[in-house]
Order: structure tokens, then sequence, then C-alpha cells
């Protein structure tokens, strides 16, 4: 009989030589926190959880942890991100009230955990202070210049890699979790300068004004960024998400312009671009994925022609193929088609139907009291819209998505959005077929219905667009 022993492999032998993993322990006390809840935590791909016991204490105890694993810790609405190492005997403690602000930890990986407990807290989470971060500054100076943005995000970035070599002075990283905290720092850094771009295009719209074009040499911090990297960083909740919001924004880097080219050689170019930075693999048919995504509901012109080059190199899969039909359903609802119709109970349960207002303008809105932008728009900008077009043939029908029928209700009296040219509709939070035939992704989201229910605008502009809103109507209006 042959001897199994030489069929193991090495790796397999040196593990059985090495024995199991210690136990890694983590635990904690949440002075004041809220009664009845549970303590979930994501280890990695893996979920757990644990209860809270009526003092505020709580514990959990793994077998199976081989390596350093970022952990997603979170409780009654309130969340914060740490890592575990094999061997581990962590402790938590804070103040619910102040929760990132009293955050400590202590015992084995108390290091790494409190540099990441205190620079959330400094950069992240608490009140500005006298070196404000960069979208603050964005929020508080709308028109700050692309070169004022690059000074404040390369201060800001520098402020947080310093901080770090401080704390490591004092205290013992790991080499390896000192690499991943640089690189998240340089991450953010990215998405910052990205997501100005964005932001700064949103206000030139808003003030009526072309878009500049963006200097190619703005995109010199690229070069800077480890992205072929972003693969290795995806382990866990917050760096899957951290990843996921740097290739959303780099959308910019590829269309700063925000409107795909319907030139066919757009496509080719811009895969070309996006490989030379990001490499071969996941993370560019993630990034291009997340562009497709994005143009569909944007652009559904641009998005088409590039679609071409899309299928030819993205690998396929059902992220892949819901694309392809968002692409085939988007080119239903493009202007001139017919729109989609439905029927829904309005504010007195009376059946309502799209087709009740043919030979009207219809000015859909899918809202939601639970939607911050939308109850904005709601207060401050359609009550004056709906004004102006008073006893004229435009009917302003709103549909509530996924809003309890008895809130729903009582917001429309407290808020006072009830008017003679409004019709109000709720599609029940356990239907959704009305936002799907419309491809709706985001809200609010306005829609133009010409008088014979054709669409006009598929992308209509909202009530604080203002003058631009009511040259829309009155152009549907004309015969």
């Amino acid at each position: 009989m042959l001897s199994l022993l030489p069929a193991l492999t090495l790796s397999a032998a040196l593990h059985l030589l090495a024995g199991p993993p210690p136990v890694t322990r983590f635990s904690g006390h949440l002075a004041h926190a809220p009664a009845g809840d549970t303590v979930r935590l994501f280890v990695g791909p893996k979920r757990a959880k644990a209860p809270l016991s009526p003092s505020g204490d709580f514990q959990f105890e793994f077998n199976d942890l081989e390596a350093t694993t970022p952990v997603h810790f979170t409780y009654a609405g309130q969340s914060t991100r740490l890592y575990l190492m094999p061997g581990d005997q962590l402790r938590l403690t804070l103040d619910f009230k102040d929760f990132d602000k009293t955050l400590v930890y202590s015992g084995r990986g108390a290091d790494v955990n409190n540099y990441l407990a205190q620079a959330q807290w400094k950069f992240e989470y608490s009140p500005p202070g006298n070196d404000p971060r960069p979208m603050d500054v964005l929020k508080q100076k709308p028109s700050t210049t692309p070169a004022e943005m690059r000074r404040n995000a390369d201060a800001f970035r520098q402020q947080r890699r310093a901080f770090l070599a401080e704390y490591a002075k004092a205290h013992p990283l790991p080499a390896s979790f000192r690499h991943e905290a640089e690189f998240g720092i340089d991450l953010a850094w990215g998405t910052q300068l990205l997501n100005y771009l964005a932001i700064s295009r949103a206000q030139s719209t808003a003030e009526a004004g072309p878009n500049q074009p963006v200097d190619p040499a703005y995109f010199s911090f690229v070069q800077q960024l480890p992205l072929r990297e972003l693969g290795q960083h995806m382990r866990g909740l917050d760096e899957n998400t951290a990843v996921a919001q740097f290739l959303y924004a780099y959308q910019d880097r590829l269309v700063p312009s925000g409107k795909l080219s319907t030139d066919p050689a757009e496509g080719p170019r811009l895969y070309k671009l996006a490989t030379q930075e990001l490499g071969e693999g996941k993370t560019l048919n993630m990034a291009m994925q997340m562009l497709m995504g994005w143009k569909i509901d944007a652009d559904v012109a641009g998005a088409q022609v590039f679609y071409r080059t899309f299928r030819q190199h993205n690998a396929d899969s059902t992220l892949a193929r819901g694309l392809r039909l968002s692409m085939a359903k988007k080119l239903t609802l493009s202007p001139g088609k017919p729109a989609p119709a439905f029927t829904l109970l309005d504010n007195m349960g009376k059946a309502v139907s799209l087709s009740d207002f043919k030979g009207k303008v219809v000015y859909l809105d899918f809202w939601g009291t639970w939607c911050g932008p939308c109850m904005k728009e709601m207060t401050e900008s359609a009550p004056a819209l709906k004004k102006q077009f008073e006893g004229r043939d435009v009917v302003f029908l709103y549909v509530s998505q996924g809003d309890p029928e008895d809130r729903w209700k009582q917001t429309l009296v407290d808020k006072q959005f009830i008017s003679a040219n409004s019709v109000h509709l709720r599609e029940p939070r356990e239907s959704r077929q009305v936002a799907i035939d419309y491809q709706v992704n985001q809200w609010p989201t306005y829609w133009l219905i010409g008088r014979d229910g054709r669409i006009v605008d598929a992308q209509a502009p909202r009530p604080s667009d203002g003058p631009k809103t009511v040259a829309a109507i009155e152009a549907a209006l004309k015969p």
C-alpha cells in the first residue's frame, strides 16, 4: 500500500504541523446604549452577531481566524471599523451618546484599533476645526478652483499621513497594517479629487453656465495612486465600500465632461486609458460596469454607442447581463416612445391611471417621505412651480415609493402638498413594478409626458431648476 504522506502538499503539511489558529476574542461595553438590539459584525466576508446584555456588554469568540481581518462593527444605527488579528484579546469601550469620540480599545490588538478610532474621529467625524476637510471647504465655497481643490486635498492628505507616522512612532503597528492605512489615505485623497469634478460640474449647470473643459494636468494625481492594488484591498465591508466609491468617482476621470461622446472611437479610447491605469481583470470590469450603469440613466445616446465596446471587453456576469437588459429597456423609454401605463390608488383610495390625463402635460415625480432631497424639492420649490401652471393643461403627478400608507397620507396633509393641479399616488413597498418600468434608480426622479401620452423627457429638470423647468413644461404644452 502506498503511503499517503507524499500526496500532501507542502502547505497542507505545514498547516497540520502548525496546529489550529489561536482563539481570538473581541468583547466590549457600550455605556448608555439603547436596549433590545444585537451587536453585528462583518468579519471579512462573513457575518456574526451577539446579544448585548442589559448592562451593555457583548463578546465574540473566533476559532477560525487565520489572518489579519478587517471588521465592520454595528449596533443600533452606529458603526465603526476595526481589525482583528489571530489571537487578539481585544476589548472596546465607549459611551453611546458620544460614540466615535469616546471609542477606546484595550488588550492585545489595541494599538492598531486605537489608531483607527482616533483617525476616524479626527479626520472623518469630529466637528470641522482650523483645518477643515476638503469637501467641507467645497460646500462652503462652491466656486473653489481646481488648483485650490488640489491644494486643500494635498494638505489634508499630508495631515493624515503625518498623524499615522507620529502614531506609529509611539505605538508598534504591523508593516502590513501600516501599508493598508497609507493605501486608505491615498484612496480617499483620490476619491475627493475626482468627486470635485462632479460637484463643480453640477454647480456650473445650476448657474446655467457652460461647463469648462478640465485641464488634463489636473489628473496628474492619478499616477500617484496604487490603482493596481485595488483588488487586493477588497477584504471587508468598509474596504469594499471605499474601493467602490473610488471606482464610481473614477467615471469622472474617464468622462470629465459628464457626457459620453457618440464617436465610436470613444469606447476603445476609454478602455485603453482605464487598462493602463487599473490593469486587466476584476477592477477594470467593475469600473466599466459602473460607468455603463451610470450612463444608461444619464446619457442614453452616449451609452448606446459605448455599449458596443463594453460588450467586446467586459466579461459576462450577472451585472453585465443586467446592464444589457437595462439598456434594452432604456431604449423603449426614449423621447417619443409611449410612457409605460400604470394604475395606482390615490390618497382618497381611488384608482388613477396615467391614461386618465391624455390631452394634458404630465410632470411626473417619483419621490418618498424618507428621501431628504425629495422633501426639499416638495416643500421649497414645487409649490411655486405648481402655482405658476394653475388653470392650465398641466398635471403634477406624484408617485410615492415605499412609504407606509398612513405616513404618506399624513405627510400630504401636514406639509400641504395637495393642490388643485396635483394628483398623489402611492406604490406600496411590496410592489416596485412602476419604478421598474420607469427604470427609477434614484429619488427624486422627474419625467415629462406629452398630451399624447408619449415621453417628452425622461430626465426632466427639477422644480428647483426654476426657469429651466418652466421652459421645459411650456415647450411640452405647445401644439
